[in-house]
């Protein structure tokens, strides 16, 4: 038995190598082994391979990765400084206008001055090469408040022509309530004979809110039905009690102030 399977072995075997020679012999004699025609061959499977699609997509590929490297590199050679700080920036201030019916029409009077706020900030600053690149802002806060400008202006309501009273032009009347007082320190806050524009008191000199009527001024004041008259004078005090439209007309004698009592009239402020 184990010479027939020896046997049998070489007769594989043989079998085998006589295919693999025919096998070779019709390759070589369908395939002529020259150098030429394997380059032709070559030169053909490069040509298709470099028109095909896939190799312009892996060219295109290998085009954008090669820009991200450079992107890349051109990142990492930038010098990239973080940094906090505090700004102090300015909040202007708002113009407030208010009517006053007190005032001529055109006239303005600034009754408060306005300021400026101030708002701080701490910021995160991010700086590329020297150079600021991006600020984020981290925490804010008022630390001065802005105060606003306060403008009072005139209205159309009061006489505005031009006219005149016992033979002197006015700029414009305005229609007042009047009270009296001497020239007692009691009545003047302790300071007896002064005003508060320095000018001696004595009667011709009044107290007005200079909202209204301007300090300085020289006025003309009579009674609404003409029935009385205070005369000429001139605006040169203030009072605490004296706001808007209301007048305070200096006597000699604490007697005249009693007997004059609180009254309307009429104030021709002069031109």
């Amino acid at each position: 038995m184990k010479l027939k399977n020896k046997s049998m072995k070489k007769i594989i075997s043989g079998c085998l190598a006589i295919s693999t020679i025919m096998a070779n012999t019709i390759i070589a004699f369908a395939y002529p082994m020259n150098y030429n025609y394997e380059d032709n061959i070559r030169k053909k499977a490069l040509g298709e391979y470099l028109s095909s699609n896939s190799f312009i997509v892996a060219m295109a590929n290998n085009a954008e990765t090669s820009h991200e490297k450079a992107a890349l590199g051109a990142q990492i050679t930038q010098a990239v400084v973080y940094a906090e700080e505090t700004q102090v920036e300015e909040i202007p201030f708002n113009t407030v206008k208010r009517l006053n019916t007190s005032l001529d029409a055109g006239q303005t009077v600034t009754v408060r001055e306005g300021q400026t706020g101030q708002l701080t900030k701490n910021v995160k600053i991010k700086y590329i090469n020297g150079e600021v690149a991006e600020t984020t802002v981290l925490s804010e806060v008022v630390t001065v408040n802005p105060v606003d400008k306060i403008v009072e202006y005139g209205s159309s309501n009061e006489q505005t022509v031009s006219a005149s009273v016992n033979g002197l032009s006015y700029k414009y009347v305005i229609e007042c309530e009047a009270t009296a007082y001497d020239m007692s320190p009691e009545e003047n806050g302790g300071y007896g004979g002064q005003t508060a524009t320095g000018v001696p008191l004595d009667k011709g000199v009044i107290a007005v809110d200079p909202r209204v009527i301007p300090l300085g001024s020289r006025v003309y004041i009579e009674a609404l039905d003409g029935s009385w008259s205070y005369g000429y004078a001139v605006a040169a005090d203030t009072g605490g009690a004296i706001k808007g439209k209301r007048v305070d007309l200096c006597y000699r004698t604490r007697s005249e102030c009693i007997q004059f009592g609180r009254r309307k009239c009429r104030v021709y402020v002069l031109s």
